[in-house]
């Protein structure tokens, strides 16, 4: 009876592994004729990665409680964006897809390595703001989409996965 009334001790949460797959889309061709490299694109999101998930080793851990649990974050799809104009026959048909990144995350049991929930968010730049970058006069000498405009699309993407993991512990 009493056990219904005692406050749950919060877990403790610590850090497993970071992580940013390699794109194999055809896209990842197309976007921004090799101005921004795949590579250096991978690195700049992982190293944004390390910056937002503060946490403490889990491989450090001496003595792992029964509750502490471990996150995985993972980066499986980002895009950088791109415009195209397809002329056929004197018609100008425009094709494009705008900058977009995807976290997911697995929290799971430090001893027993169980999962307790998965989660993903996808965060894409909206139209308008897009559109600005697209054609705005500062971007004539620069690429249209460079990793600062993809690192405020990741922190928006792992603030929300935050929240919705936060809600689940």
């Amino acid at each position: 009876m009493f056990k219904l009334f005692q406050k749950k001790e919060k877990p403790r949460v610590f850090l497993g592994t970071l992580t940013v797959l390699p794109r194999s889309d055809i896209k990842r061709h197309l976007e921004n004729w090799g101005v921004l490299n795949d590579d250096d694109m991978d690195a700049g999101l992982k190293k944004n990665l390390k910056e937002i998930f503060t946490l403490p080793l889990a491989k450090e851990v001496e003595n792992p409680a029964t509750n502490d649990l471990v996150v995985d974050v993972v980066i499986p799809k980002f895009q950088s964006g791109e415009l195209w104009d397809l002329t056929l026959d004197g018609v100008g048909i425009p094709l494009f897809w705008r900058p977009k990144v995807t976290v997911s995350s697995r929290l799971y049991y430090l001893k027993t390595k169980k999962t307790k929930s998965t989660f993903s968010v996808t965060e894409k730049m909206g139209f308008g703001h897009y559109f600005g970058l697209l054609f705005s006069f500062s971007r004539i000498f620069r690429p249209k989409i460079n990793s600062s405009d993809m690192e405020v699309l990741l922190y928006q993407a792992c603030h929300k996965l935050l929240l919705k993991m936060q809600k689940s512990i």
